[in-house]
């Protein structure tokens, strides 16, 4: 019998990461050793507070909203709800639950987080809607692969949140790719994808849930089968951002609305709709 994959996954406490981890801490062919959790808010140089003013500058009311509702207001109401069997745990509730160590960070790239990784020589770092950079010295950690779940078909729709801008471009498939990481974003060989078509009568929200579901099956399949695959896209052309999209602007979000999509519905807290 083979020995289980070693699993560092790196996330930003959302909706979106519990549907990642709840996946990977019930498989019994996986051995998740640790959970490095971003604490970053829009950019490296910003503390919680100024991140989030940022943001709302940027983005809007409206858009600001939903990521504070996925992010922070998930985590927060829980424990008020537990009478109401909250469907989906938190990243530390899961952590807790399943006796995972969980080390929050403003900075994976540290000589705390590096030792830690390389402490707990594990197989594989896996990240999914995590926003953080890998750079050196975490990249030269010998014998492991990094790879990360990004809910495009790359190379389209590099960027913070993908699905956003296909929705509004109305694209006819959304996707989601299992890529290998390298010092820029969204670059490096593409792995897996899988395709799924578009319905404009969902919401972001439920996009996501779904796409980091199938993003989430592509890793575990890749991680358990010992890269017997091939990638299917050697190298992607460049590591240029031409097409890499960074947060949505206010007047981004107005044409979504405009165009009758949703970011989320009022229920999407117990539902992910």
């Amino acid at each position: 019998m083979s020995a289980k994959k070693k699993v560092i996954f790196c996330t930003y406490s959302s909706i979106y990461s519990s549907k990642v981890l709840e996946q990977l801490v019930v498989d019994t062919d996986i051995e998740l050793v640790a959970i490095v959790n971003s604490t970053r808010v829009f950019r490296p140089s910003l503390n919680p507070l100024q991140g989030a003013i940022i943001q709302l500058k940027t983005s809007g009311l409206r858009y600001s909203t939903y990521l504070f509702l996925i992010t922070d207001v998930f985590k927060w109401m829980q424990p008020l709800l537990k009478l109401r069997k909250w469907p989906l745990k938190n990243v530390h509730a899961l952590a807790k639950s399943n006796n995972i160590p969980i080390f929050d960070t403003r900075d994976i790239n540290s000589i705390q987080i590096t030792n830690l990784i390389k402490n707990k020589k594990p197989d594989f770092l896996l990240c999914a809607h995590f926003n953080q950079l890998l750079k050196e010295p975490v990249l030269s950690i010998e014998d492991m692969q990094f790879i990360n779940i990004h809910p495009s078909l790359l190379p389209n729709y590099k960027g913070v949140d993908p699905v956003f801008f296909a929705m509004r471009d109305n694209v006819k498939d959304l996707g989601v790719s299992l890529h290998n990481m390298d010092e820029s974003f969204d670059s490096g060989e593409v792995l897996l994808q899988t395709k799924i078509k578009m319905d404009e009568t969902k919401s972001l929200l439920f996009n996501n849930c779904q796409l980091f579901e199938e993003g989430i099956k592509l890793a575990l399949k890749w991680m358990k089968n010992d890269q017997v695959y091939t990638p299917i896209q050697k190298v992607l052309k460049d590591n240029s951002n031409d097409n890499y999209d960074s947060w949505p602007s206010s007047k981004d979000v107005g044409s979504f609305k405009k165009s009758g999509k949703r970011l989320m519905r009022l229920s999407g807290l117990w539902n992910q709709q």
